[in-house]
């Protein structure tokens, strides 16, 4: 399994991450931290792990399905590509080696995650409801702000991008639309892509804590420069960068309605 995690700053929250995953992973494991244009850059000293370990940089930040498509494309021997968030804190021992047997157990299984929520209804549209989350939440801070914590595990047709398990082959299955933001709804329209590729979604319940925004409220004046270049360069207003990017994120899942076939809850 080879697991791809953007970052961006925020060095004592990854460390958090990193040694949480020393900690937990059992066999063969692979960590690739991808450094999103930090102004201190990521050093691959900085960290003692018992486990494979990189560090790729890039020179602006990427987003999300760039960091995916160059960690899939370094080793494309791994069945397994995972994309997880800097913020998330494993407990559990052994968790990574549930997640292949998931994938071994289920052969048509594409994309497998921590959290999900039935937020893509049945004619694959976005549903306004609840978002549901299998975390352990010690650290405080809810997942999703404004959702609601459960125990349980619940039929899903969306996966939380806070962590996405693919099967190397389903990856394919995923496009970019070259002027979709680099942030939101990708998991949405991931999930979808997906489903209409054929292939199974799947939560599970790993002991887990998604400390939730942690990057985006540290860093949110430096992270409205980096979402204010991307506007300029595609014609939006800047004034208020995220706001603009929500709002062409949401135009683009619009643009994506009615692409994806029935999905049943």
């Amino acid at each position: 399994m080879i697991l791809g995690v953007p970052v961006y700053e925020r060095h004592d929250l990854t460390k958090r991450m990193v040694d949480s995953l020393a900690a937990t992973v059992q066999g063969d494991f692979t960590l690739i931290l991808v450094d999103n244009a930090s102004p201190e850059p990521y050093r691959r000293g900085d960290f003692d792990v018992p486990f494979r370990m990189r560090i790729l940089r890039n020179q602006r930040n990427e987003g999300n399905w760039y960091p995916l498509r160059q960690v899939a494309d370094l080793e494309p021997g791994h069945e397994v590509v995972a994309l997880a968030h800097n913020d998330v804190v494993y407990y559990e021992y052994g968790w990574n080696r549930r997640v292949e047997e998931e994938f071994l157990q289920d052969r048509l299984l594409g994309l497998l995650g921590f959290a999900g929520s039935p937020e893509i209804d049945m004619r694959g549209e976005r549903a306004v409801g609840t978002t549901w989350s299998n975390l352990r939440g010690v650290l405080g801070e809810p997942a999703e702000r404004g959702g609601n914590r459960d125990a349980g595990l619940h039929p899903v047709v969306s996966i939380d991008g806070l962590f996405m398990a693919f099967r190397h082959g389903a990856i394919s299955a995923l496009t970019l639309d070259p002027d979709l933001p680099p942030a939101h709804y990708y998991d949405y329209i991931w999930s979808a892509e997906i489903i209409e590729a054929g292939w199974h979604l799947a939560t599970l319940g790993v002991d887990i804590d998604h400390t939730g925004w942690s990057t985006a409220t540290a860093l949110a004046d430096v992270l409205d420069g980096e979402w204010g270049r991307w506007c300029v360069e595609h014609g939006y207003p800047a004034s208020n960068p995220m706001a603009t990017i929500r709002q062409v994120g949401s135009s683009h899942w619009e643009m994506f309605r009615g692409r994806f076939f029935p999905c049943r809850i």
